[in-house]
């Protein structure tokens, strides 16, 4: 076996077990036990085991932090071995986990030595010189790492911003949905509009209509009072004349305003008519002569009946406008008002009991790791069952110490 010759020891020779530190892990210990003044670090050492004449030879090539360990121990847990095993088949495939080392800020003059499943610590170690890339890529990458700004994950950021796309758009679409119910409602008053339009022209040509057919019937009355059935006609063919006349025309209509809405006077056109008639047959009946028009002036063209034969006109009875009965009201029954069902709310299923975390005693050879191992099959709890516990170190639990597993 060979024994490096250009060695510098460093506190006392242990001749059970001699240790040698390459010369970048003893700069990298140098680096890092500057940092521990505050807050104490662990190093874990990686190298090569070689037995001759009863004497261990340690040769550690490799050496990186251990965030797990904050105390000195004999016995390493779980999550500092993965922690350790990661950090070797990584930078350090071809040496082996050999030991560690807690750092204080002092000067380093041991170290605890990692075999069979427990730690010693061994005084003394020899620094020497050989080359060493793995140690030195594992420097390199360490303080680009210390150096490289905070990363995110892409992904991450990709899903939020599609997020923040749907709530703008969803957003928009609930802007849009009252105005559309504006445009909805006024193209619904526009049509109402136009059919109470169209069924007022409907109304006021009917009601010319009625005027017309009324004005006929009355004209005809009058006449027959006045007798001569020349007379009737040629009166029949002047009021024809006159309706023709009144439909071109377009007879202004009486309008009334209610509630806002216009109405046409049905009632108060027939009333003219009816007060114009009825003036007619008063002037007639207080002169006994028919006004002088068209027919009066071509009867005076004919030849008059024979003496003695005197018409006696008839008496005009005025046409007296019957009385429209009034509508009776009948009494309006005070509706009771049905009780108000008030809605039933539907009962709320009640969410599932949260488990209550279960108590627990450390047992001797117990660890963090090892039982969540056999009680959930993983090691991914250790960091939940810690913070249950305001446990700081996974490491730093005692026997008989209860905890609280969830």
């Amino acid at each position: 076996m060979d024994i490096p010759k250009n060695i510098t020891q460093i506190g006392e020779i242990n001749h059970s077990c001699k240790i040698y530190v390459e010369d970048y892990a003893v700069s990298y210990i140098k680096q890092l036990n500057g940092h521990a003044l505050d807050k104490e670090l662990a190093v874990g050492m990686y190298g090569v085991r070689r037995e001759e004449g009863g004497v261990t030879y340690l040769f550690l090539y490799g050496a990186s932090k251990l965030n797990f360990l904050q105390r000195e121990t004999r016995h390493l847990s779980q999550a500092v071995l993965q922690e350790a095993e990661k950090v070797r088949k990584k930078y350090f495939a071809e040496y082996d986990f050999l030991g560690y080392r807690l750092l204080n800020g002092e000067m380093v003059e041991g170290f605890y030595v990692y075999e069979q499943g427990v730690c010693r610590y061994v005084e003394g170690y020899a620094q020497f010189y050989e080359k060493n890339d793995s140690m030195l890529r594992f420097m390199v990458d360490d303080r680009q790492e210390e150096a490289r700004p905070e990363e995110f994950d892409q992904s991450k950021y990709d899903v939020v911003k599609r997020r923040q796309e749907e709530r703008r758009q969803k957003a928009a679409a609930q802007a849009l949905r009252p105005e559309r119910r504006g445009r909805s409602r006024n193209e619904q008053k526009g049509t109402a509009s136009e059919r109470k339009d169209g069924m007022a022209d409907t109304r006021i040509k009917q009601m010319k209509m009625t005027a017309a057919a009324v004005f006929i019937v009355l004209c005809g009355a009058g006449l027959a009072t006045m007798g001569g059935e020349g007379r009737l006609a040629e009166l029949r063919q002047a009021a024809q004349n006159l309706i023709n006349g009144m439909s071109e025309q377009q007879i202004p209509d009486a309008q009334e305003v209610s509630n806002g809405e216009v109405q046409v006077g049905t009632l108060v056109t027939e009333d003219k008519l009816t007060d114009a008639i009825r003036k007619e047959n008063e002037a007639v009946s207080a002169s006994g002569s028919l006004p002088e028009t068209d027919i009066n002036r071509k009867e005076s063209t004919e030849p008059t009946q024979e003496s003695g034969s005197e018409v006696t006109p008839e008496p005009v009875q005025e046409s007296v406008p019957e009385a429209t009965p009034e509508p009776v009201q009948e009494p309006v029954s005070e509706a009771t008002p049905e009780p108000v069902q008030e809605p039933v709310s539907e009962a709320t299923p009640e969410p599932d009991p949260i488990p209550a975390p279960v108590s627990y005693t450390i047992q001797k050879g117990d660890t963090l790791i090892g039982i969540c191992m056999s009680r959930y099959g993983s090691d991914e709890r250790v960091a939940e069952i810690c913070a249950l516990n305001s446990i700081i170190n996974p490491d730093d639990i005692k026997i008989g110490q209860k905890i609280l597993l969830p």
